[in-house]
This record gives structure tokens, C-alpha cells and sequence, in this order.
């Protein structure tokens, strides 16, 4: 009986603890409850109207949270709705409903297509890749790495003109520098692999009379083989053959270059830790 009346009176004071811990914070911010709740919800929003939606956890990340269940309760409050995924991991995808739309739509700078209304269009092959898009994005703003962040849906137009690479993410600094995010999950082969290069070399390109279109290209992978592969075939003299249509629709090799020398300096590699 004393044991269990010791763990009761720890795990009130942990809550205690934790409670006014809670209420530092909001004196410090010198904003009410209500405001801050508005603030949480508006970013929230706003996060999943930008990438088209999310997860729990990621939510908790984006907020800063202790605990998990911010998304659900916005959901049962009518802004969110949650759709069980076909592998499990996540359980759920959290995408606006339409009343978060037009929340997201009031306080958006800029609008965008929101096909997510409609959470069964969701490709549910590429939700892993997105949701480590998503994690690695929030780990660069918390480090003060990046300032700001554009998904495909933001610059879908312009990344859509013929043999323009189109990075997963961009990454926005403070000194105005832009970043292409690439996330590799699986390892691109022969054709694939030489127009994903040759492409990050447009990109990176400038000339007196164009701009690069990116600063840099980071390459994120949970491969050391894919991290490996790609680092050698961006070395220095590497060939790296061109690929065109023939009149049938055909493939083949146009011509072959070598790799510039200054490529792989522009070009970042980093391993994803699990």
C-alpha cells in the first residue's frame, strides 16, 4: 500500500512539475491560452496545406510538443481528417478537411492547389519519402539552418518546363541562398541515374547570362551504398551520358561528357539516422 502511495505522489509531483513548467512559458510569451492554441492550430495548418499532409508525429516535431495527440484533437475539432494508411506506418495521414482549407486559404500569403481534399489521391507508395522530407525540413529550421521552405506544389509550374530539375523540397536561408532537397530511398540505375545528374548539373549551372537556378543540391539517403554510388558517379571526370528520344520514342545515348570538376562541390551528401 505505501509503495503504491509513493508512485502516486511521484507521478503527481512529475505532473506538477511539468504544469508549471507550462506556465512559465505562456507568462514568458505574454500571450493567453486561447492565443497560443490559435497560433498551434494556423501552423499546423498551414504546414499541411504547403506539403498536402502529415503525421502525428510530425506534428509533435513542428510544435515542439511532449505529446502526440495535437493532430487528433484538431482533427475531432473539424480542421484535419485522418485516413488509415495501407502500411500501417504511420497508422494515419492527417490531411485538411474543408473547413482547414479555408482556414489555411485565409492566412496564406500565397494559394495553392489542394488536391488532399479528396485524402484517397494521396499516393500512398511515396508517403515515407514525404514524411522524411517533412522531418528533415523541421530538423533544418530548428537548427537555424534554413529560415524558410517551398514544396513541389509551390513551384510545380516552373519545375515543370522540359529537362528542369524538380527537387523534392527548397531550402531558404537568411542570407537569401536556395537549396535543393533531394530524398533517395531507392537507388536510380543507368538512364535514370545519368539524367538525375545531368540534371542537378543544369540546376547548379550559371553563366554571365543566367543565374544557377539552386545554390546547392543536399542529398539525403538512409543508404551508405546509395550515398557511395552517387558520390562516385559525381566525381570529376566521370562520364555521364546524355539521353535523347529517337522518332519512335526511343531511347539512346546522344552524346557522352565528363563530369565537371567543380559538381561535386556543390553537391552535399547526408545519411538520414533512424
Amino acid at each position: 500500500m505505501t509503495n503504491h502511495m509513493n508512485e502516486a505522489t511521484k507521478e503527481l509531483t512529475k505532473t506538477e512539475v511539468q504544469l508549471a513548467a507550462a506556465r512559465e512559458v505562456l507568462a514568458a510569451t505574454g500571450k493567453s491560452p486561447r492565443q497560443l492554441g490559435q497560433e498551434s492550430r494556423i501552423k499546423v495548418i498551414n504546414w499541411i496545406y504547403r506539403w498536402g499532409y502529415s503525421s502525428s508525429s510530425i506534428i509533435q516535431d513542428l510544435l515542439g510538443r511532449t505529446s502526440a495527440g495535437y493532430a487528433h484533437k484538431l482533427m475531432k475539432q473539424g480542421w484535419l481528417v485522418a485516413t488509415k494508411t495501407i502500411s500501417g506506418a504511420p497508422e494515419v495521414i492527417f490531411t485538411l478537411s474543408e473547413l482547414g482549407l479555408q482556414e489555411a486559404e485565409r492566412y496564406s500569403g500565397d494559394l495553392y492547389r489542394y488536391p488532399d481534399l479528396d485524402p484517397y489521391k494521396v499516393n500512398q507508395l511515396q508517403i515515407r519519402h514525404y514524411l522524411l522530407a517533412q522531418s528533415t525540413t523541421i530538423n533544418a529550421i530548428n537548427s537555424g539552418t534554413i529560415v524558410d521552405f517551398e514544396t513541389e506544389r509551390m513551384f510545380s509550374q516552373v519545375a515543370d518546363a522540359p529537362r528542369i530539375k524538380r527537387p523534392d523540397i527548397v531550402w531558404l536561408t537568411q542570407s537569401k541562398r536556395r537549396f535543393a532537397i533531394e530524398i533517395e530511398l531507392s537507388k536510380k540505375w543507368d538512364r535514370d541515374l545519368d539524367t538525375f545528374i545531368f540534371t542537378i548539373l543544369k540546376a547548379l549551372h550559371s553563366s554571365k547570362r543566367k543565374a544557377a537556378r539552386f545554390d546547392r543540391f543536399i542529398v539525403f539517403t538512409e543508404s551508405p551504398a546509395i550515398m557511395n554510388t552517387y558520390q562516385q558517379s559525381m566525381q570529376p571526370g566521370s562520364k555521364l551520358n546524355i539521353w535523347r528520344k529517337n522518332k519512335r520514342g526511343h531511347w539512346f545515348i546522344a552524346r557522352t561528357i565528363k563530369v565537371p570538376s567543380w559538381l561535386i562541390g556543390k553537391v552535399d551528401f547526408k545519411l538520414i539516422k533512424r
